[in-house]
């Protein structure tokens, strides 16, 4: 019964380290590339430094989240970025946003595909109308709902029966 006990306490010592899982989203906007981060629960990270990279490796830009979690870069070059964000705790989090996102008026950078004239246009113009609806579907699936609460109860529950089962089972002290 010991063990039940250490493991339920360790358990629910679990939950707080999720609290602090950092989160960010970007999109391009034009030729800015526009974003948030945040901590799973939806507590904003503010004042965070953070790094624009190229498709290379190389350092783009350096920023730092607003007091609203938010930040906006511009960028010259049509490639791959990289938008990397480190709390002073030590979480990071990366998000990569394609070159299709961005105009085909910004000149090609590295690993860059050519656009394809209008429907280039139409990509990105499509990219920043569900940017919106993207932030929300990741902001909601970090959430904790009362169904994963009563699912992990439930498997705790089944396990202790199975354990109960099998130690019923047994003969002999």
């Amino acid at each position: 019964m010991r063990g039940f006990a250490a493991f339920l306490g360790l358990w629910l010592l679990a939950a707080p380290a999720q609290a602090h899982k950092l989160k960010v989203f970007a999109t391009a906007e034009g030729t800015d590339i526009v974003g948030s981060a945040y901590f799973a629960g939806g507590d904003k990270a503010v004042g965070l430094p953070g790094r624009i990279l190229g498709a290379d490796g190389s350092l783009v830009a350096t920023f730092a989240t607003g007091p609203d979690g938010t930040f906006r870069q511009g960028v010259a070059a049509r490639m791959d970025h990289t938008v990397a964000v480190e709390s002073d705790d030590g979480h990071a989090a990366q998000f990569t946003i394609p070159a299709a996102e961005f105009p085909p008026s910004l000149p090609q950078g590295k690993a860059a595909a050519a656009p394809a004239g209008d429907a280039a246009a139409l990509e990105a113009a499509i990219a920043r109308q569900i940017r919106p609806l993207r932030e929300q579907l990741d902001a909601y699936e970090e959430r904790i709902r009362l169904h994963d609460l009563m699912g992990g109860i439930g498997t705790i529950f089944g396990l202790f029966g199975c354990w109960a089962w099998l130690r019923s089972r047994r003969t002999g002290p």
